[in-house]
């Protein structure tokens, strides 16, 4: 997504689920989409760091989701249709800033901030994503059959807050 006032390139935010309480001042304060949830991970990783199991499932009145990944030596890297391996990364891991309705129905921005993203492939087994589905963005069909399987074991990323609330004449 390109941002039309500053040509930046920018993710669109469905919304998150978090499982802790300090989603109440983002949740209720500022009207950004995160929902509460029970996040439940179950993950093993060998002597190099790659999972050779990596299982994440999310319980939500919001959005329920199921993966199921594993990594190895020999998972390919897929990025067809970019010049590069380079610019694949920039380009999926990369925008720092994003938009989403929020919660009373307004358009709002946040930025966020992290270093050089160092993701590597996997091997997805298994994927259910209900919200993707129920918008019908991606049926359940077809989330087992992605573009590509990138997954970084740890980074660190910064949130600026408060987010900013947009209002667009006509809006």
């Amino acid at each position: 997504m390109i941002d039309q006032e500053t040509q930046e390139r920018c993710v669109w935010f469905l919304g998150t689920t978090l499982d802790s309480w300090t989603l109440i001042v983002p949740r209720y304060v500022w009207q950004l989409p995160w929902h509460s949830a029970q996040i439940e991970f179950d993950c093993q990783q060998d002597a190099e760091g790659r999972y050779t199991q990596y299982k994440m499932r999310t319980q939500s009145a919001w959005a329920t989701s199921d993966v199921h990944l594993s990594q190895s030596e020999h998972d390919p890297w897929h990025f067809e249709g970019f010049p590069n391996l380079e610019s694949y990364q920039v380009f999926l891991t990369h925008p720092l800033a994003g938009f989403y309705h929020r919660r009373d129905g307004k358009l709002g921005s946040y930025r966020v901030w992290h270093g050089r993203l160092h993701p590597k492939p996997a091997t997805l087994h298994y994927a259910r994503f209900e919200l993707l589905a129920r918008l019908n963005l991606v049926c359940y069909e077809d989330q087992l059959k992605p573009y590509s399987v990138l997954i970084e074991p740890i980074n660190e990323f910064t949130i600026y807050l408060p987010p900013s609330c947009l209002n667009h004449s006509g809006k």
